[in-house]
């Protein structure tokens, strides 16, 4: 078989001609050029307003910390967790930082956890220090302005010839970069060359800078310059110095290779062979295959890969050295030349169950969406070992969530309906937000709107109760739509308690798996035999959660309902009432 790979830009071919041609993207997401926004001196406007700011747009950046000043470790930690990089910027911010280089890598490690672990630093008085021990600690040293130290400040796809000296133009008030077209004129000369820039901030104007006080930036126009970027999303590829060094390493030192083929299944190979030990070089890199195929499923080391097809290419992000990349046609070919609608790091015109089809009533974990289907616009995954498709797990307790979200993206899942119906659907999540946020539960034309409540971090979680939503027996396709930024999710569960048929009465529920005609009749006469007085009535949701509970006058099921029931929305509830030892359960419903 005849064949090519192409490594970055130059095209290898092994044979007379190429049926099949393999290439890596220069940059993440096949863009034309990177940026990277880093900050400097661990200040808590940082915490306070870049990180938020930064999220809003679903970007991450650099930030560089003093070790001996004490940040706000946890605000840092948190952002850690969210897919920012955190860095170092020494221990004691000294006039030169030499000798400090593997000690404040060390010291900040001690209390950053993160994927990558430290492997930026930054220059105190961007002076830089024994360039020796810089590159045995760190994967790129940060300057400041190149022209100070003869470098170009915009690099170009190879990064700086000297990665101790990674240049990042000054923002803010005393000759930086202090307006929005400031910055997008950078963006727009790193695009026209195809290179990477980066901007060095300290504190924001009118912000909490602590000892970040040099140089104050105007907030606003860095957000004017997120917003232009995300405008040009397409062309511009956002992300931490750290990561887009990585990036670059593993691009010019990796090949991929076509190991195997056969007629619907190509199986690849994505390696290199850099060696230290600073990092594990395992950042994911994109990569196109030209293909005639219309349908795709991908896996890499036997975990699923999202990948998604346009314009004659299968595109799919890959971590070099992570094992064989399996391409499966499922048997399907389009004729040459035509285009799959599908755009890439969007979800595949066809799901396949992640774990096989999900049976409800019952629960569905967020983590197992279908396979390529979904779409997350920020890649960072913690659970490498569960998932590969960089669409934001996270670990929750004992197993997994979907994080790191932003406004807009989605998760589809194959359901298995039991019993045509009415569902209550509820959702555990979880954010660090200030407030809460909501995400979109969907089947069809039937929607839900569901709270995650805020509970002051990203790893308390907490089940909210939505309205039902009404399914139909068989395979469905849910979305899970995310509706602010930075929720976790957990699950989404349909209730089992009891399923109310589309357009019945409240009189009756139907169990479900039972038989068509089978009913559990609601209780409206019955009377306790109890003491004279009050009785206290309760009530649950269908999982068990107590809602409300109070004091009343003994009487018939209905009676107890209609003093109780006020302020509950729609939905089925368990009313348990009577003395200790003598409660009566029923089902109720409120339409």
């Amino acid at each position: 078989m005849n064949r090519k790979y192409i490594i970055g830009a130059a095209v290898i071919a092994l044979g007379a001609t190429a049926a099949v041609s393999q290439e890596i993207a220069t940059w993440a997401g096949f863009r034309q050029a990177a940026v990277s926004f880093t900050f400097d001196d661990g200040a808590p406007s940082q915490v306070t307003d870049a990180a938020p700011m930064f999220d809003k747009y679903g970007y991450k950046g650099t930030f560089n910390l003093v070790y001996n000043w004490n940040p706000n470790w946890s605000g840092f930690q948190n952002m850690a967790k969210n897919g920012h990089e955190i860095a170092s910027h020494s221990n004691t911010h000294g006039n030169n930082m030499s000798g400090e280089e593997a000690s404040s890598k060390t010291n900040i490690a001690g209390k950053i956890t993160q994927e990558y672990g430290i492997i930026t630093v930054a220059y105190p008085n961007c002076n830089v220090p024994n360039e020796s021990a810089v590159k045995q600690n760190y994967i790129v040293g940060r300057i400041c302005n190149g022209s100070w130290q003869g470098v170009p400040d915009v690099m170009d796809k190879n990064g700086p010839s000297n990665w101790a000296k990674v240049p990042a133009l000054m923002t803010g008030s005393e000759n930086g970069i202090n307006t929005t077209s400031g910055y997008t004129n950078q963006m727009q000369s790193a695009i026209s060359k195809g290179g990477w820039v980066a901007f060095l901030t300290h504190g924001f104007s009118g912000k909490n800078n602590g000892n970040a006080t040099y140089s104050p930036t105007d907030i606003s126009a860095m957000d004017g310059a997120l917003q232009w970027a995300k405008q040009n999303d397409s062309k511009i590829w956002v992300a931490p110095m750290g990561f887009v060094a990585m990036y670059i390493k593993e691009r010019n030192a990796s090949k991929i290779t076509e190991k195997s083929s056969s007629g619907s299944s190509i199986t690849y190979t994505l390696t290199h062979s850099i060696a230290d030990n600073i990092s594990k070089y395992n950042y994911p890199l994109s990569i196109r295959v030209k293909s005639s195929w219309t349908k795709v499923s991908a896996t890499q080391g036997g975990k699923a890969l999202a990948a998604s097809i346009k314009d004659g290419y299968i595109y799919f992000d890959a971590v070099p050295n992570g094992g064989d990349i399996v391409l499966s046609s499922d048997g399907a070919a389009v004729t040459p030349g035509s285009s799959a609608s599908t755009e890439p790091s969007s979800s595949a015109s066809a799901s396949t169950p992640f774990k096989g089809a999900i049976a409800v009533p019952g629960t569905v974990e967020a983590e197992n969406y279908d396979v390529d289907a979904f779409y997350h616009s920020n890649p960072e995954n913690e659970a490498p070992d569960y998932r590969t498709d960089n669409a934001g797990i996270v670990k929750a307790g004992t197993g997994y969530a979907v994080g790191y979200t932003t406004s807009g993206d989605y998760f589809e899942y194959t359901l298995d309906v039991k019993a045509a119906g009415k569902y209550k659907v509820s959702v555990n999540g979880a954010t660090g937000n200030n407030a809460a946020g909501s995400v979109t539960v969907a089947v069809g034309s039937s929607s839900v709107d569901v709270a995650v409540k805020n509970l002051g971090d990203w790893d308390t979680y907490s089940e909210s109760a939505g309205d039902e939503i009404t399914l139909a027996a068989g395979k469905q396709t849910l979305r899970l739509t995310i509706n602010d930024d930075n929720l976790n999710v957990d699950w989404i569960k349909l209730s089992t308690d009891a399923v109310i048929p589309a357009g019945s009465s409240s009189s009756t529920a139907v169990v479900p798996g039972s038989s068509s005609s089978g009913t559990l009749a609601i209780a409206n006469s019955i009377v306790l035999n109890v003491n004279p007085g009050v009785v206290k009535c309760s009530v649950f949701d269908v999982n068990g959660h107590l809602l409300k509970s109070a004091y009343t006058a003994i009487g018939t099921a209905r009676d107890m309902w209609s003093r109780v029931n006020a302020g509950l929305g729609a939905g089925v509830y368990i009313m348990r009432y009577g003395e200790v030892g003598k409660t009566m359960q029923t089902i109720r419903v409120r339409k």
